[in-house]
């Protein structure tokens, strides 16, 4: 009797295989692609709709799925915790240029294509992903698909957008640091930091004082990108290496500083300073570290 079950076992198995590996008819093609379109749709929507939600029955819960995005590979966890956060930190678009369907068999299907993303920042920049591709092996289970596989890469840069630039002018609110700035600290330490026009920029001498002896002064000198519509920030501090940062206001009183090598993507940058303008004689910078607060500092304007 168990002999007789074990062959019936795999009589099943080897049924199940062929039915799976039967070549597909045009037909049968057609409404797998209508289904794959679907599921695609969803996720497209979901982005753009700022709904992860939307499309979560659609992911694999499982060690099995595997999320890579420009060469990083992650966890389903991972994944999760990434688009959340996107999603709450932007306005997203896609356009689609081109779709490919490959059949490998009756329920795995391999879908591609090749898009553009543009994401507009709550805080006042816009990334355009262009060219940008995707990949996602999607599969049948239980009579449902679900994604198990999903890579995406290309190119990102910064862009203007055109309804912020219109409002912002950053030449004419950069000119708000010009000046003589003061921080003062405990022990009676306290930085100077006076700002004279340069040109479309600004060129900064820093001092460190302690009780009334300079111990530091660091010298600085910031730009205004046209192509990025940000400034671009190159200081030296003496016996140390330069340190490079991007800078743009998001309001008419508020800007945000990140590392020069994030400027393309100030959304990953662990490191950023939110900047507010009280007054014109007041300003509050906020240094923020893994999203939190590590400082608040007040600068106030001496001349």
């Amino acid at each position: 009797m168990k002999t007789r079950l074990i062959y019936l076992v795999l009589l099943i198995v080897c049924f199940s295989c062929g039915t799976n590996n039967k070549k597909l008819s045009e037909a049968q093609k057609e409404k797998i692609k209508g289904e794959v379109k679907e599921v695609v749709n969803i996720i497209i929507k979901s982005a753009e709709q700022s709904n992860f939600d939307m499309a979560s029955p659609i992911w694999l819960d499982s060690p099995d799925f595997v999320y890579i995005n420009n060469g990083k590979s992650s966890s389903y966890k991972e994944f999760v915790e990434f688009s959340k956060s996107h999603f709450s930190k932007a306005n997203l678009k896609c356009t689609i240029k081109d779709e490919n369907y490959v059949f490998l068999d009756h329920s795995n299907i391999m879908y591609t294509t090749s898009c553009t993303w543009t994401s507009k920042f709550k805080n006042g920049y816009s990334i355009l992903a262009d060219p940008w591709t995707m990949s996602l092996l999607i599969r049948e289970i239980g009579r449902k698909w679900k994604v198990t596989y999903f890579s995406e890469s290309g190119v990102e840069k910064s862009i203007k957008d055109s309804e912020s630039s219109n409002e912002l002018n950053q030449i004419e609110l950069n000119k708000q640091w010009m000046g003589t700035w003061k921080w003062e600290g405990a022990n009676d330490t306290a930085i100077f930091w006076d700002n004279k026009s340069y040109g479309t920029g600004l060129e900064g001498h820093i001092k460190f004082v302690t009780k009334g002896q300079v111990f530091m002064e660091r010298k600085e000198f910031a730009g205004y990108n046209k192509e990025y519509d940000k400034y671009i920030s190159a200081q030296m501090t003496k016996g140390e290496e330069i340190e490079m940062s991007a800078y743009w206001f998001t309001s008419k009183n508020k800007c945000i500083q990140v590392p020069f090598e994030y400027i393309l993507n100030p959304e990953k940058a662990s490191y950023r300073i939110e900047i507010e303008f009280k007054s014109p004689d007041i300003a509050v910078a906020i240094s923020i570290v893994n999203n939190k607060t590590i400082s608040v500092d007040t600068w106030t304007r001496v001349k």
